[in-house]
């Protein structure tokens, strides 16, 4: 890398004349870039520091129920990952995960409207036999089937993202182009031990 940069400034002395003022720039330019690079990987071990002390996420799916594995303990709720997915800081965990109780909520409240729909004949039986009636109660189940739907999708795309990141096993490809128009190619693995 040093010799890059010697090339640089050989080629903007050759250039401008040798000025002093356009020399200084470019090494304050290289300075900069340096420090961002080290405020990235700085920031980037700090990053992967942090996720060691998280463990993976294991799903049993049952005929009626779903269990959630975290290092050792049994959670029948997904509320009860709550902790260990909001320690990750990955904004596309959280984000998925927010969704989901959201969605969770929506579905409860449809659910309570429904339930409450369905005590009206209670009080007016005449107005059972109604096709509005049964229109409204029919919508609302559709409409809490589809948030409970998508509330498991979200969850699942949450879960699989952070089992992703906490297990550490990366594909990369990266191409890049240098000073001289050459092409290169980088491919990298990484996996956690």
């Amino acid at each position: 890398m040093t010799g890059l940069i010697g090339v640089k400034i050989n080629y903007y002395k050759t250039i401008m004349g040798n000025k002093s003022i356009e020399n200084i720039e470019v090494g304050t330019n290289v300075k900069f870039k340096f420090l961002l690079l080290l405020f990235i990987v700085i920031h980037y071990s700090s990053f992967s520091q942090s996720t060691r002390d998280l463990y993976p996420i294991e799903i049993k799916r049952g005929v009626f129920s779903t269990k959630y594995f975290y290092n050792g303990q049994s959670f029948e709720s997904p509320y009860g990952l709550q902790i260990p997915i909001m320690q990750m800081n990955d904004s596309e965990v959280v984000r998925d995960y927010n969704k989901f109780k959201n969605s969770m909520k929506t579905a409860k409240i449809i659910s309570i409207i429904s339930a409450g729909i369905s005590l009206y004949p209670l009080f007016k039986p005449d107005r059972r036999n109604s096709d509005s009636y049964w229109a409204v109660l029919g919508t609302a189940g559709l409409v809490s089937a589809f948030f409970n739907i998508r509330s498991n999708i979200l969850l699942d795309r949450s879960l699989k993202r952070y089992n992703k990141i906490v297990s550490g096993t990366e594909l990369g490809f990266q191409y890049n182009k240098t000073y001289y128009g050459n092409s290169i190619v980088g491919i990298g693995i990484s996996h956690r031990f």
